[in-house]
């Protein structure tokens, strides 16, 4: 058999007993594949419950153990560091909300069992943003520091505030106050995600499921990075799958009306059910349809290319065309027109400056006694 394509590990998502004719060489190259995109541990939970790990390899078979125990790991320090952040929180006086992998692993669902995580995302008010960023300063979560250019960019722009390292821990916490950023014009008050919200058993604060997968599909179809594309697509057809009830896809219907961003629960819908054959119901599949934009051929061809997995081995044909495609798009989402070019610009500028005289030429100096 020939090295795998994308479609074929896609294809042992959706029926993985198809892995099972798998060469050595061919289950070494979905090794590589699949750590590249942080699903090892997503497949390994995959064909466990197929029935068929007992048959994979054996040299395989430590890849997608090590997989599980690195996950574990990160589930325990998640756990950790969103005990520590509720502590050092607990006397502030708005609510704060897990978003994203934190989210998932909190709400005990599937969708968090095999998640390796980057960072913790927590959502409040852009009124209480400020008292919150002092709070964690004083527990050792400081900003790293940042061009002139960069810090206007988080502070007027953006949806979120530069992301905050902890001094001796070094995980990182990025606090928002909006789901996609201001200047995009298509900011949503985070009030609105709060009224969709659940308490976990250990008190914390989550998007409700509905809620939840509206923000992974923004995050998804509104970013302009989708280098884990496939994994974020997996994301979405785990919370599609283990919640595919009425009363979850109405309140879904319904919040991404409310909020705006109808066009992406619709290519969420589509990609999903064409890249990963989700099932979606016949009646979303009817509402959503409402949504679909005039240029679906083009968002076809640049999305069914960059959503699939994406590694040397198995790139589907055009995907940098297809990739820079998306850059442009996000971008072209996320500001006008003007300010666009003035903070590629800037950039490009203070790019160019580090590559003449080191990447050090911004750094402040200490004031000397």
């Amino acid at each position: 058999m020939s090295n795998l394509s994308a479609d074929d590990v896609c294809q042992a998502f959706i029926s993985p007993k198809t892995a099972l004719m798998y060469t050595p060489k061919q289950w070494q190259q979905l090794v590589l594949i699949l750590r590249n995109q942080q699903l090892l541990a997503c497949y390994s939970s995959i064909f466990k419950q197929a029935g068929i790990f007992e048959r994979i390899p054996t040299q395989a078979q430590r890849h997608f153990l090590n997989a599980d125990v690195l996950v574990q790991n990160h589930k325990k320090q998640v756990l950790f560091e969103v005990s520590e952040l509720k502590r050092e929180l607990a006397n502030s006086q708005q609510y704060f909300i897990f978003l994203k992998g934190a989210g998932y692993t909190l709400s005990g669902a599937l969708v968090g069992e095999s998640r390796i995580y980057n960072d913790i995302d927590i959502l409040t008010n852009k009124e209480s943003i400020d008292d919150m960023e002092k709070r964690l300063c004083l527990f050792g979560w400081l900003s790293e520091e940042l061009t002139e250019h960069d810090e206007k960019y988080y502070r007027k722009w953006a949806h979120e505030i530069p992301p905050l390292r902890h001094g001796q821990r070094g995980t990182i916490v990025d606090v928002h106050h909006n789901i996609v950023p201001i200047i995009s014009g298509r900011h949503v008050d985070a009030d609105k995600f709060a009224k969709n919200t659940v308490i976990t058993e250990s008190g914390c604060q989550i998007l409700s499921f509905a809620a939840m997968t509206l923000h992974s599909l923004i995050h998804l179809f509104f970013n302009e990075e989708v280098k884990k594309g496939y994994r974020d697509l997996i994301d979405l057809h785990t919370l599609i799958t283990t919640n595919n009830n009425k009363v979850f896809w109405q309140d879904l219907i319904t919040l991404a009306q409310e909020t705006g961003f109808e066009l992406e629960l619709f290519l969420a819908c589509r990609y999903t059910q064409k890249i990963l054959n989700t099932e979606i119901p016949d009646f979303v599949q009817d509402e959503v349809s409402r949504f679909c934009p005039w240029n679906i051929m083009f968002l076809d061809f640049i999305y069914e290319k960059a959503l699939r997995p994406n590694h040397p081995l198995c790139q589907t044909r055009f995907y940098s065309l297809a990739e820079f495609m998306i850059l442009i798009r996000g971008h072209f989402q996320k500001m006008p027109l003007h300010i666009l070019l003035y903070h590629l610009t800037i950039k490009a500028g203070i790019s160019l400056i580090k590559s003449l005289f080191g990447k050090h030429v911004f750094t402040k100096e200490l004031d000397q006694p």
